[in-house]
């Protein structure tokens, strides 16, 4: 592994920033495959892997030990505001608003780092914060009591770019391999030297547990041979639902819906390993897997779904991570 961000440059950076500014010290290594890299640096804490699959090109990235985590349970409520506008309840969600307070983080100064998303919060929202930005018919129920929202801040995250990319962040010694950016921008504090060398040990600490991590997934949560998925709706009540649906397309309703029913079985395999079998037998170009303590999403999609975009020209806010 060799650090590609010199002292001299960090400090060049850091002069006049604020000591809340993250500054990216990026280091670089060679792995066969970032899925195994982030089977071997997964610990018990919350942990990310975001990856771009198939034949789209793209950046994947993976996360470990946070500095900061951020749940919002079903039963949040809104807060008065502050007088001033302001606060991390400002807005009219109360899933949004904590959210937004929680990504009031110090400005971000890229320098020269090619990776770009090199550091900053992956999170999922569920699909009832809907319910907190407009009126729905509350005939459903809630009989998982999961959040409306998780999210974890990395001020460490490891980059790599699938096949196929347009630029030679790929480049490796081994056409076998991939070249992982490892990327820290922790505060840079009031001493800038102090914020580099941490900065540093980040990246050798996250290279080192890609080369020496264990990466077994662990024991499944359920112990089963064989498990099958069951409808907890039932044929009957789901092909009603389809009849409804019918007659109120037929209505002028509506033109178009999607009418879901959720499928459950013992989980007797563990995410990790769930994973690894999705992205063989269905690569994506939006695949994740996230195990946040516990709840554990396994996602393949071939759509980006939410796009977050500047509301002004492009700036500060666009570079900021």
């Amino acid at each position: 592994m060799r650090v590609t961000t010199d002292r001299e440059t960090y400090r060049r950076l850091a002069d006049g920033a604020p000591s809340d500014a993250r500054i990216p010290v990026v280091g670089r290594l060679s792995v066969g495959d970032p899925y195994d890299a982030y089977r071997r640096a997964r610990g018990d804490d919350w942990s990310v892997l975001l990856e771009t699959t198939g034949v789209q090109a793209g950046w994947g990235y993976f996360g470990v030990d946070p500095v900061d985590r951020l749940t919002v349970g079903s039963d949040a409520t809104h807060r008065e505001p502050e007088p001033d506008g302001h606060g991390d309840y400002a807005e009219p969600s109360p899933t949004l608003s904590a959210l937004d307070g929680f990504l009031d983080t110090g400005p971000f100064v890229r320098g020269e780092c090619p990776v770009p998303y090199p550091g900053g919060t992956v999170g999922w929202l569920s699909y009832d914060v809907a319910r907190e930005l407009e009126t729905l018919p509350g005939d459903t129920r809630d009989e998982r009591g999961l959040p409306r929202l998780q999210a974890a801040r990395y001020d460490t995250l490891a980059a790599w770019e699938s096949p196929g990319g347009e630029t030679d962040t790929t480049v490796s010694a081994d056409p076998e391999e991939v070249t992982l950016w490892l990327c820290a921008s922790p505060p840079v504090g009031p001493e800038p030297e102090t914020g580099y060398d941490r900065a540093v040990a980040a990246v050798e600490s996250l290279a080192d547990r890609i080369r020496t991590g264990d990466p077994a997934a662990g024991a499944p949560p359920v112990a089963a041979e064989h498990v099958t998925f069951e409808s907890e709706a039932g044929k009957a009540a789901y092909a009603d639902r389809v009849r409804a649906v019918g007659e109120y397309v037929h209505a002028g309703d509506t033109f178009q819906a999607n009418v879901s029913h959720r499928l459950t079985a013992p989980a007797a395999v563990h995410p990790v390993d769930a994973y690894g079998a999705l992205r063989r037998v269905n690569p994506s170009p939006y695949s994740g897997l996230v195990e946040f303590g516990d709840v554990d999403l396994v996602s393949a999609s071939p759509e980006l779904l939410l796009r977050r975009e500047p509301a002004g020209e492009e700036g500060s806010e666009a570079d900021d991570p």
